[in-house]
Order: structure tokens, then C-alpha cells, then sequence
């Protein structure tokens, strides 16, 4: 077991659950071997590890299935792949490359599983390869199974997606109704707070689609002051995008339009997009000449 790990594993789970060291360390060891640990100076004993996965709320197996048995270097090799693919909207070369992993057994982790599971559903939707009620049916039942790893908010992905479905096909009520939860969850970790920025871009999507544009540009402009809080930049120009849509709608002067499909198309440039920088320039192209 790679005792940097387990420390840094140790140190999350201590601030999700807003423990401090000294908390964590009462009735078990001292506070400073809790700093040892999280150091990754280290390792602890059976007995030291079951205490403190017992005030983490972890069962012990938790350390030892992902961190004893998980091919780190290959499943963040796996992710990246996955990312770089859907964002880019490159639908048939992630479900290609899904395919291949997940009916070849290469994929043995049942985190990692369910991860591939969840951008297959989407990507299999997205294709029209099946109608959007089975892939959704799917999606519900990787929520059905239990996992433990290190993506903690995976089950919030999944139903981000599903949500993000449901709203594509009008079902307006059910997706408000599961983006309301996922916003309503008592996480405060930054890996939460920047998936609540994707989250945010979604239900001011949903928002959108109801011509709800008010809402819609207070929902875009709250995760787009997210992402620059958090310095992230992963959905900037999705964020500058739609709101220039919104501003659109609102009859806003062109002059404020152009501004963000501005903004828009420097991010979209900046992180390689051109899915949407094609689509940004194609529909949009009178807002992007000088004003």
C-alpha cells in the first residue's frame, strides 16, 4: 500500500467530514501521528487504520480495495481519454473507445466501471444508438450499486447526467427535481463546489429550455462567478456562451451580446473546443464582427 496515498486519502475524508486533526486523533493516537499519517511519513497499524476509518465513516475495505488494488496511473490514464473525448463531443470515438474497454475485461475496478458505464449510456444516447428512456434506466441502475473509491462524487455525475437527459426530452419536473438534490447535498469539498459549476450550467440550460430566461442568466452568471472563484476554466465558454443566448432573449443591445460570445470564443480557443467554437461561429457569427 503506497503510504502517500493513504495519507492523502486520510486528509480528504478529515476535511469532507470537517474533522480537524486533533478530532480525528481523539480516542485513537496522538495528533501528530495523525500529521505523520497524512504526511505520508507512515503507515498506520490495523487497529490505528479501523479506528479511523470507523470516525470517517469508511468501511476499512474502502483503503484496501482502491488503494491496494486500483491501477492509479492507468484509470486517471483512462479518465483523461474519456474527458477529452466528450469534451469535444466526439460521441462515436468515446463509444468506440468504451466499447473496447468495457467488453474486453482491460477494465476491472467496479468504480472505474461504473465511470465508463455512465459516459457510455450518455455517448450511446447521444448517437441515437438507443432511445433516451433505456439509457436513463441504465444510468439509474449504476446508482443501485455500491462502490467504494476515490471519485466520491460519482454518484453525482450520474445523475447530473441523467438530469441533463431528462431535460433534453422535456421532462422538466423530473430533472429540476434531481438537480435540486444534487444542489441541495451538504458537501463542501472544492471537488464538490466545481462540480456544482457544471450542475449550475445545466439547470441554466433547463432553465432556458422552460424560456425562463431571467432565472436562466441569475443561475449562469452564479456559476460562471463559481468558476472564476475556483479558477476553473473547464465550461467558461459553454458559461459565456449561453449567457450571450439569454442576453439574446432578453433583447439585450448587441453590443453586451457580443461581449460574451466573445468571451465565449477565447475560451472555446484557449482549451482546444472547436465543437463549439464551430457551432459559436456558424450561428453566431454577426456578434463576433466588431460592434
Amino acid at each position: 500500500m503506497n503510504q502517500v496515498r493513504l495519507g492523502t486519502e486520510i486528509r480528504k475524508w478529515r476535511k469532507i467530514r470537517k474533522l480537524t486533526q486533533r478530532e480525528l486523533s481523539e480516542g485513537i493516537c496522538n495528533q501528530s501521528e495523525i500529521s505523520r499519517l497524512e504526511k505520508g511519513d507512515s503507515y498506520p497499524s490495523i487497529d490505528t487504520l479501523h479506528a479511523i476509518s470507523t470516525k470517517l465513516r469508511l468501511p476499512l475495505s474502502y483503503f484496501f480495495e482502491v488503494l491496494i488494488h486500483d491501477d492509479v496511473e492507468n484509470t486517471e490514464k483512462i479518465k483523461e481519454e474519456v474527458k477529452s473525448l466528450s469534451s469535444q463531443k466526439n460521441y462515436e470515438g468515446l463509444f468506440q473507445y468504451l466499447e473496447n474497454l468495457l467488453h474486453t475485461n482491460k477494465v476491472v475496478h467496479p468504480e472505474l466501471m461504473n465511470y465508463l458505464y455512465l459516459h457510455y449510456y450518455a455517448s450511446m444516447y447521444y448517437l441515437k444508438k438507443r432511445d433516451y428512456r433505456y439509457c436513463v434506466t441504465e444510468l439509474y441502475s449504476l446508482l443501485e450499486t455500491q462502490v467504494s473509491g476515490l471519485d466520491v462524487l460519482l454518484n453525482i455525475r450520474i445523475k447530473n447526467s441523467i438530469a441533463s437527459i431528462l431535460a433534453e426530452n422535456s421532462k422538466y419536473d423530473e430533472s429540476t427535481k434531481i438537480f435540486k438534490e444534487i444542489l441541495g447535498e451538504s458537501n463542501t469539498s472544492e471537488e464538490y463546489e466545481l462540480m456544482r459549476i457544471k450542475v449550475l450550467y445545466n439547470v441554466g440550460k433547463l432553465q432556458f429550455m422552460q424560456e425562463q430566461y431571467k432565472e436562466a442568466s441569475i443561475t449562469t452568471q452564479e456559476a460562471i462567478d463559481l468558476s472564476k472563484k475556483h479558477h476553473d476554466m473547464s465550461v467558461l465558454g459553454q458559461l459565456y456562451y449561453q449567457k450571450g443566448s439569454i442576453l439574446e432573449k432578453l433583447d439585450h443591445p448587441a453590443q453586451e451580446i457580443s461581449a460574451e460570445y466573445q468571451r465565449a470564443l477565447f475560451f472555446f480557443d484557449l482549451l482546444g473546443l472547436d465543437y463549439y467554437k464551430k457551432i459559436l461561429q456558424e450561428y453566431k457569427q454577426q456578434f463576433l464582427v466588431a460592434q
